[in-house]
C-alpha cells in the first residue's frame, strides 16, 4: 500500500494533489514521495498540491523531504504548494521560516482554484 496518494484533478488535468500520511519523517517516505513527485513529470502536471490535513507529526527530515521535492519540481517548472497544514507544523515552518519560502493555502479547495 502507497504512503502517499496522488490524485490529478479531472477538471484541470495540469493540476494534481499527493495527500501525506499521519507521519511525515523522512527516510523511506523521503523515497515514496520523491517517487510520487517524478510521476507529476511524466504526466505534464504543472501544479502539485501537498495536501497535509492528516499530518500529526513531521521532524526536521520531513521538512527536508519538502524543500528537497520544492526543489526538484522548481528545477521543472512546477509549482508546488502545501494546503491544510496542522497548527504543530505551521509553527515548525514559522520557527525554520520555510512559511516563506512555501506558498500555504487554507485547504485544497482554495488552492485548486488558484490554478483554475
Amino acid at each position: 500500500m502507497s504512503v502517499y496518494n496522488i490524485k490529478i484533478l479531472d477538471v484541470n488535468p495540469k493540476v494534481a494533489s499527493i495527500e501525506l500520511n499521519e507521519n511525515v519523517l523522512g527516510g523511506n517516505d523521503a523515497l515514496e514521495f520523491s517517487a510520487k513527485l517524478y510521476e507529476t513529470f511524466d504526466k505534464g502536471i504543472t501544479n502539485v498540491i501537498v495536501d497535509l490535513t492528516k499530518v500529526k507529526v513531521m521532524n526536521s527530515s520531513g521538512l527536508g523531504m519538502l524543500v528537497s521535492g520544492l526543489s526538484s519540481l522548481r528545477r521543472n517548472n512546477i509549482q508546488m504548494v502545501l494546503c491544510s497544514v496542522p497548527l504543530k507544523v505551521m509553527s515548525l515552518l514559522e520557527m525554520t521560516h520555510l512559511d516563506k519560502v512555501f506558498i500555504i493555502y487554507n485547504d485544497i479547495k482554495e488552492a485548486y482554484e488558484k490554478f483554475s
